[in-house]
């Protein structure tokens, strides 16, 4: 039995790529072959291991916890194994899944009653959530969220690990069907950065602290920039720093960040703002590359005027 799983990336990334003006086609096929067992070819699809739980065969019936999640289930052409979502997921906008809650209060009840397979959060659940849920069957797989473009990656390959499993090529080195499929996801992102010059860069959060060099805000823009905040985590501006460009979540006005000391510094010394929306890192999928897009527009509206 044959499964396609289509992956919509490259197609995504081309578009991206047409609207900011740059970049060339990807070599990466837009479909995948997925086979199932087969002791001829080599191809042991499973049991297979992901965030430490032993899965025996593919989910067949899933709930997302997570908006991100969602969104990677459907590039990978698994929405249709969704039988609950968060209440927070609302993209994309025709999976017509039942909510279930969040990560943060699941209706762990109606969970049940769904009877899925696998429950897929980038929160973890409370010990008594994890234990009810475990205890009537369901495996709860807490996926980590991404801090650099190889966990992103990760994200994927471990998400799409649970539907394909993985592959032997007949040798001592394995490969994974799904980790290619999270090289493709991460080349969607990359081809899109391509498009985008930054120089060197802070980005502000909501809360109008800094990204530091270990956060996912960070590896995105760090693809077309540097980033100069030098700090772990997030953090308080600080002085002294002279970006040429203040990227900052679009929840925040140019008042706001003004009246900052330490960022209204930098915006004298001649720094550019521009604000991206913070969907684009909070729900770490294809659609990250959508911030490209959001800092390219921007910047040639600049240049024109």
């Amino acid at each position: 039995m044959k499964r396609f799983v289509c992956i919509a990336l490259a197609v995504c990334a081309a578009a991206m790529l047409s609207g900011c003006g740059g970049g060339g086609e990807s070599s990466a096929p837009s479909e995948l072959t997925v086979s199932g067992t087969s002791s001829e070819s080599g191809y042991e699809a499973f049991p297979v291991t992901v965030c430490g739980e032993d899965i025996e065969k593919p989910v067949e019936r899933a709930v997302s916890l997570s908006p991100a999640v969602t969104e990677i289930l459907a590039e990978l052409g698994y929405a249709d194994r969704l039988v609950g979502i968060s209440s927070y997921c609302d993209y994309p906008e025709d999976i017509s899944a039942p909510s279930v809650g969040s990560a943060e209060n699941p209706d762990i009840d109606r969970i049940k009653e769904l009877a899925p397979d696998a429950v897929f959060t980038l929160t973890a659940l409370s010990e008594r959530e994890d234990y009810e849920l475990s205890a009537a069957g369901i495996t709860v797989l807490r996926l980590d969220p991404p801090y650099s473009m190889e966990s992103f990656s990760a994200l994927y390959r471990d998400i799409a690990a649970a539907f394909c499993g993985r592959e032997l090529n007949g040798s001592e080195k394995e490969t994974e069907r799904a980790a290619e499929l999270g090289s493709l996801a991460r080349e969607a992102v990359e081809n899109s950065a391509s498009a985008v010059e930054l120089g060197t860069f802070v980005y502000v959060t909501g809360k109008c602290t800094l990204a530091g060099q270990d956060t996912f805000e960070s590896a995105v823009l760090s693809l077309c920039g540097e980033n100069l905040c030098a700090e772990s985590g997030y953090c308080a501006p600080s002085e002294g720093l002279a970006p040429e460009y203040i990227v900052a979540d679009s929840a925040l006005t140019y008042e706001e960040l003004s009246a900052d000391e330490n960022i209204s510094a930098m915006i004298s010394g001649g720094a550019k703002v521009v604000f991206v929306t913070s969907r684009c890192f909070e729900r770490p999928s294809a659609r990250t590359a959508e911030v490209f897009a959001e800092i390219a527009g921007q910047l040639s509206e600049e240049t024109a005027e």
